[in-house]
């Protein structure tokens, strides 16, 4: 049996020499600070067709919106990729067609597991493309957007989702990193109707970018345990067909989000007979206020961008035939900017039927004024089981995102996972991570 000295040194040997390898494809010279001029978050809302704010979300277009995206910053090296994005740029002029792609290294250390697993790292590869089908350059476009994704673990046994869960944590400590062969794991079309009044998405989507989503969810590049970037109190559907609108009736900023998904998921496959062969479903309703209604914000966007956003999410679950039984819940997110560069969040929700019945979270994110691609974050919360034999978990977590380049970035991030629910024998998990993203 290897030790928990051995296993450290193999996993720190690893991470580095990737983290070594990966900016070494894209680091130049650096910049001639006196050839340019640092542009404020005011400029980028200007330029943009939607506001750059503290992050966009793991969709296709949320994806492309941020790695084109113009990193700034003290330290930072210019990028030798800079010919290929110009080149994407040209073409997506020419024929309509947006790519990009990104590759992802999550390194983790645990400080106690139940499943001897120490250490694991995680790959995660992801292509992206959107297309307008039909109103190509009008507010009303038809766009196809596809995702195409890889993820596995790497030069460990277990990826982290697995070797999170492991160590006796109620909730993952690295949500979306798992185990699975390249194939598409998002495909769907959306379209903004009625001067932004009205949008809407169907085919393969990602449930929780819509469901009591806000704007730190994306473990790409931002909190890594579920206690602060889904609800652990909701069991989401994750890669499936569904359908989702919203609605801005007035002009208040008054808004309504009623979805409707398949509650079978596929990484790479398709739900679609699911849907619409069985009655096993999960329905969701949210009534908010937003900042950007009616705004030509991509619905699958909306609630990642939202800066000023405070709603109510209503759900419900369907018992799927041996399988889980129905379950229903209410969620409650608050999100707010102070000033250009600071967000505040407060979060909780409520469920019956499932895991977790209660769970709730408080934090804040801060962008540095001459680094506004860095993020620093951090977040305190706690998740209470419904099994009366399980106790409550609490959970804090720090992290700093830095911008290398403006194609790599690296992210150190430190969990502290109080009480496991899982493990009775243990009272604090410490978990270590280094995040490497790397964007083409």
């Amino acid at each position: 049996m290897r030790t928990q000295r051995g296993q450290s040194r193999n996993f720190g040997f690893m991470l580095i020499a990737t983290l070594l390898l990966v900016p070494a494809m894209s680091l130049a010279t650096p910049p001639d600070p006196a050839s340019a001029t640092e542009p404020t978050l005011a400029d980028i809302a200007d330029e943009e067709p939607y506001p750059d704010l503290l992050d966009t979300s793991m969709t296709v277009l949320g994806d492309l919106q941020e790695d084109t995206a113009v990193p700034t910053g003290r330290f930072r090296r210019s990028s030798a990729l800079d010919d290929w994005f110009a080149w994407k740029n040209r073409f997506r002029e020419r024929s309509g067609l947006t790519m990009g792609g990104s590759w992802m290294v999550l390194g983790q250390n645990y400080s106690s597991t139940r499943i001897d697993e120490y250490n694991s790292v995680g790959s995660k590869l992801t292509l992206n493309f959107a297309y307008a089908l039909f109103n190509r350059g009008q507010a009303n476009a038809v766009s196809l957007e596809v995702a195409v994704e890889d993820r596995r673990p790497l030069g460990t046994e277990l990826a982290p989702l697995h070797a999170g869960l492991g160590t006796g944590s109620i909730v993952p400590t690295a949500a979306t990193y798992g185990d699975f062969s390249m194939g598409v794991t998002q495909a769907y079309i959306r379209q903004n109707l009625a001067n932004n009044r009205f949008q809407y998405t169907i085919g393969k989507i990602f449930a929780p970018n819509f469901l009591n989503a806000y704007p730190f969810f994306d473990d790409n590049r931002q909190f890594l345990t579920q206690t602060f970037s889904t609800s652990p109190s909701i069991p989401s559907p994750l890669r499936g067909f569904g359908a989702v609108a919203v609605w801005y009736p007035t002009t208040t900023g008054l808004y309504l989000k009623p979805g409707i998904f398949t509650t079978h998921s596929s990484d790479t496959g398709s739900t679609i007979d699911d849907f619409f062969s069985t009655s096993e479903h999960f329905y969701m309703l949210e009534v908010g206020w937003s900042g950007l209604a009616r705004t030509p914000t991509p619905i699958h966007a909306r609630a990642a961008m939202d800066a000023n956003n405070i709603h109510l999410n209503f759900w419900y679950k369907d018992a799927e035939q041996g399988g889980p039984p129905r379950a229903k819940g209410v969620a409650f997110n608050a999100n707010y900017m102070l000033g250009s560069n600071l967000m505040w969040f407060a979060r909780a929700a409520w469920s019956e039927g499932w895991l977790a019945d209660r769970n709730a979270a408080v934090g804040l994110g801060w962008r540095p004024d001459l680094a506004f691609s860095d993020l620093f974050g951090i977040a305190l919360g706690g998740v209470h089981p419904s099994s009366g034999q399980l106790r409550s978990q609490y959970s804090g977590e720090i992290f700093y995102r830095f911008h290398v380049t403006p194609n790599f970035a690296i992210t150190p991030d430190i969990q502290l996972q109080m009480h496991p629910s899982l493990d009775p024998s243990t009272d604090t998990l410490w978990v270590f991570s280094l995040r490497g993203r790397v964007t083409f």
